[in-house]
């Protein structure tokens, strides 16, 4: 587990990141911590668009090409997955959220929000379970975790401009309370 100050200010650099990437109309789909790269001085770099999606096809799209995935088709890192990329339905950018907010709960928790002892009880464990509450923890980045890793992408954190602002907030205080 890492320091929450720490985590937070990592993670607000990712919900920058994809901010970016969804005001161009693509979704990552595969973000897990080994796509966010660390630089020095903690700043952070995703990485790794391979599995990326536009959500709203361009012109300059040849629409002879068949798409990456069918509906139905599961693709990505399983214990970072969303519920609907879970069960195969269609994807929009609060998918990346749920994985950053899965992501954001192994940095505060040192582990994974959702166990199993293999890929299919992962994944029927991010379609069922509710993360335990990490000990120690402000009420104010639990309330955070939780909008990110709700099951139904409409109860969840709805834009990565959202979800940024709502990790500053959390920061903003501790920086406070910090202060001589």
């Amino acid at each position: 587990a890492l320091p929450a100050e720490r985590a937070l200010r990592m993670a607000v650099q990712v919900a920058d990141a994809l901010v970016a990437a969804h005001a161009a109309g693509v979704v990552h789909r595969d973000l897990k911590p080994s796509n966010v790269m660390v630089l020095p001085g903690d700043r952070v770099k995703v990485v790794d668009f391979g599995l990326a999606k536009l959500t709203e096809p361009t012109a300059s799209i040849d629409d002879t090409l068949e798409p990456l995935t069918a509906r139905g088709v599961v693709i990505g890192t399983v214990p970072y997955m969303s519920p609907e990329q879970a069960a195969g339905r269609p994807l929009d950018a609060r998918s990346d959220l749920f994985s950053l907010g899965a992501i954001l709960y192994e940095m505060l928790a040192g582990r994974r929000p959702f166990g199993g002892d293999g890929g299919v009880s992962t994944l029927a464990a991010i379609l069922r379970d509710t993360p335990a509450p990490i000990a120690g923890l402000g009420a104010e980045v639990a309330r955070l975790l939780d909008r990110c890793l709700r099951k139904d992408s409409a109860e969840r954190v709805q834009s990565a401009a959202e979800l940024k602002a709502a990790i500053d907030a959390c920061i903003a205080p501790r920086a406070d309370r910090e202060k001589p």
